[in-house]
C-alpha cells in the first residue's frame, strides 16, 4: 500500500485562507480558527531579544516549514494553541517583546538562518492585549534550504540542534519536520505547477513577436482562429482578447470558447490544476468583458462558467459531491465568480451582479439550493474542504484570485480597501438578488460571508438597495415587504455568523434599520 502523504491531506483540509495582509482584521479570523493548521501556527509568547537564541531558532524552524507551503502561512504570537489570547506579564506579547517583531528586525535574524525570506509582520491589540502576526510568504523556488545549523542550550545545558544546514523543512499537519519522500514528490510537482506560466510564455513569444511586428494591430486579423489559445502566457492572452473585443472580431472568440470548454472536460480528470489556470483565462475574458461593457460576450462566458460547473453532475443532473475533485471545481468557479461580482459592483454594473448571483446550479440541486454560490459552499463544508463551513474564508479566497489577476482590479490597487469592500457588498446583494428570484427567504439560497469582515465593508450595500430605485429595480423582484424581511433575515444570520469571527458587529444604518421597522412582515 501506498504511504499516505501528510503533507497533502493537510493541503486539502486547511481551513485558513493564506493572503499576504497583516491586518488585525485577518488577525481576529485566525484567532478564531481556534486550532492551529498546516498553514497556521500559535506561539504562547516570543522573545527574540539578546541570547534567547531558542526562541529565534524555533521561530526559523517554522518560517522555514512554512515557506515550503503552497501559499505561505501564518504565525500568531501571544496565543494559546487554541488560539486564546495569554495575558502578560508572565506570558503572551508584551510592548518590549512586541519591538523584536517589526519587518526591518525580524528579517536580519531570520536571516541567520534562511536565505531572505519574505514576511510581513504586525502587532495589533486585541481585547487590551497585544498579538502579533508574521505572514510567510512561499519560496519561489518551492522550498528553502537551512545554510545555518539551528542549536542552542536548553534549560539543562544541554546543546540541542533543531535542524542543520543544507535541511529542508515542511509542515506536517501543524508540526515543522524535515521533509521525506512523499514531501519531496509534492513539492517538485509544486514547483511544476509554478513554473508552467514561465513556460506558456516562452511557447507564446513567437507569436508575441509576430503581432508586435504587425504594421497595425488591424493585421491581428491574419493569425490563425487556432492561434487564439487559453493556453497563451497571461500578459499575452489579455491583450489579444482586448484587441478581438475592441475589432468585435467574434470567429476567434467563438472558437476560444467552444475550445476552453472543450478542454476543461479533459482537465478536470487529468490536471487540476491545469483547470484552475483555464478558469482564470475565463476569469480574464469575463472581466474584460465588464469593464468594456461587451454584456453579449459576458453572457457567453458565464454560459460557458455554467456548463464547467456541470461538469460536476451526471447526465440525471446529480451532482457527484462525493468526488472531491469536483467539489474543488464547484468552489474554484464560485470563488471567480465572486472576483467577477466584485469587479461589476466597483463599476455599478448591476444587471451582471444579479447575472452573476442567480445562476442556479442543476437537477435536483437547483431545489435544495437557489444559487451555484450557495450550493458550491455547501457541498465543500460536507466534503470536508473547510473545517466548517463558518470558517470557509470564500471572500479571502477570491481576494487572492483578484491579486493575481490584473483584469480583475483595472481601476485599484489589489491591496485598496475597495476590493474587501466591493466582495462583502457583492456578496449581501447576491443574496438580497436570490431571495428576490425565488420569491422567499431561505437559508437554502444564500450564505453571509461577509459576516467575517467589518460591518462598514458591508453596510452600503444595504443602504444603496433599499435608497436607489434604479438599483433595486436591477437586483431585485419583489415588494417592500418580501425586501424588508430578507435584510432582516440577512442581518439576523450574519450577527449569528458574527460571533466566531469578532468582525461584522451589526447593521449600521438608520435608513435601512428604519425601511425594515415599517416594511417587515411581523414574527
Amino acid at each position: 500500500m501506498e504511504a499516505e502523504d501528510p503533507g497533502a491531506k493537510a493541503v486539502s483540509e486547511v481551513a485558513v485562507v493564506v493572503e499576504p495582509t497583516v491586518t488585525a482584521e485577518k488577525l481576529t479570523a485566525l484567532l478564531a480558527e481556534q486550532c492551529e493548521q498546516f498553514c497556521l501556527d500559535y506561539k504562547s509568547t516570543l522573545n527574540l531579544g539578546k541570547g534567547h537564541v531558542e526562541d529565534l531558532v524555533e521561530l526559523a524552524k517554522d518560517v522555514a516549514a512554512m515557506q515550503s507551503n503552497p501559499d505561505g502561512g501564518y504565525i500568531v504570537v501571544g496565543a494559546d494553541d487554541r488560539g486564546n489570547i495569554m495575558p502578560g506579564p508572565s506570558g503572551g506579547l508584551t510592548a518590549e517583546l512586541a519591538k523584536h517583531l517589526d519587518e526591518a528586525t525580524l528579517r536580519p535574524k531570520l536571516e541567520k538562518y534562511l536565505s531572505a525570506p519574505v514576511i510581513h509582520s504586525a502587532c495589533h491589540e486585541i481585547g487590551q492585549h497585544l498579538v502579533g502576526l508574521i505572514y510567510v510568504a512561499p519560496d519561489p523556488y518551492g522550498w528553502s534550504v537551512i545554510h545555518t545549523t539551528g542549536v542552542y542550550l536548553d534549560s539543562k545545558g544541554r546543546s540541542k540542534t533543531v535542524f542543520r544546514s543544507g535541511d529542508v523543512l515542511v509542515r506536517h499537519g501543524t508540526s515543522s519536520e524535515r521533509w521525506n519522500d512523499n514531501d519531496r514528490d509534492r513539492l517538485v510537482r509544486q514547483i511544476v505547477a509554478r513554473s508552467k506560466e514561465a513556460w506558456r510564455k516562452e511557447i507564446t513569444e513567437e507569436f508575441a513577436a509576430h503581432l508586435a511586428t504587425m504594421s497595425t494591430v488591424g493585421q491581428l486579423a491574419n493569425a490563425p482562429t487556432s492561434a487564439i489559445d487559453w493556453k497563451l502566457d497571461a500578459d499575452t492572452y489579455e491583450q489579444v482578447l482586448t484587441e478581438l473585443l475592441r475589432r468585435e472580431d467574434d470567429i476567434p472568440l467563438r472558437h476560444l470558447l467552444i475550445r476552453t470548454l472543450q478542454d476543461a472536460a479533459v482537465l478536470l480528470a487529468s490536471d487540476q490544476d491545469e483547470l484552475r489556470r483555464l478558469l482564470d483565462r475565463l476569469t480574464t475574458f469575463a472581466a474584460l468583458s465588464i469593464e468594456y461593457e461587451r454584456e453579449a460576450w459576458l453572457g457567453r462566458v458565464v454560459e460557458v462558467l455554467v456548463r464547467i460547473y456541470e461538469l460536476g453532475f451526471d447526465e440525471y443532473g446529480h451532482g457527484r459531491d462525493s468526488d472531491p475533485i469536483v467539489v474543488r471545481l464547484w468552489l474554484d468557479v464560485t470563488t471567480r465568480v465572486y472576483a467577477l461580482g466584485a469587479l461589476a459592483v466597483r463599476r455599478q454594473a448591476w444587471f451582471t451582479v444579479r447575472y452573476l448571483a442567480v445562476q442556479e446550479p442543476p437537477g435536483e440541486a437547483r431545489r435544495h439550493w437557489g444559487t451555484w454560490l450557495r450550493h458550491a459552499t455547501v457541498m465543500a463544508f460536507r466534503a470536508r474542504v473547510f473545517e466548517t463551513e463558518e470558517k470557509a474564508g470564500l471572500l479571502a479566497r477570491a481576494h487572492n484570485v483578484i491579486r493575481e489577476m490584473g483584469a480583475l482590479r483595472p481601476d485599484v490597487t489589489s491591496e485598496s480597501p475597495a476590493v474587501l469592500n466591493s466582495l462583502c457588498q457583492f456578496d449581501v446583494y447576491a443574496a438580497l438578488a436570490v431571495i428576490g428570484v425565488r420569491g422567499k427567504v431561505s437559508h437554502g439560497n444564500f450564505y453571509t460571508h461577509f459576516a467575517r469582515y467589518y460591518s462598514p465593508r458591508s453596510t452600503p450595500a444595504f443602504e444603496t438597495i433599499v435608497t436607489d430605485a434604479k438599483v433595486r429595480a436591477a437586483l431585485f423582484d419583489g415588494d417592500d415587504q418580501l425586501l424588508a424581511d430578507a435584510i432582516r433575515e440577512v442581518v439576523r444570520m450574519a450577527s449569528k455568523e458574527s460571533f466566531y469571527f469578532d468582525g461584522w458587529d451589526g447593521l449600521q444604518s438608520p435608513a435601512v434599520e428604519r425601511f425594515v421597522q415599517v416594511h417587515a412582515s411581523s414574527r
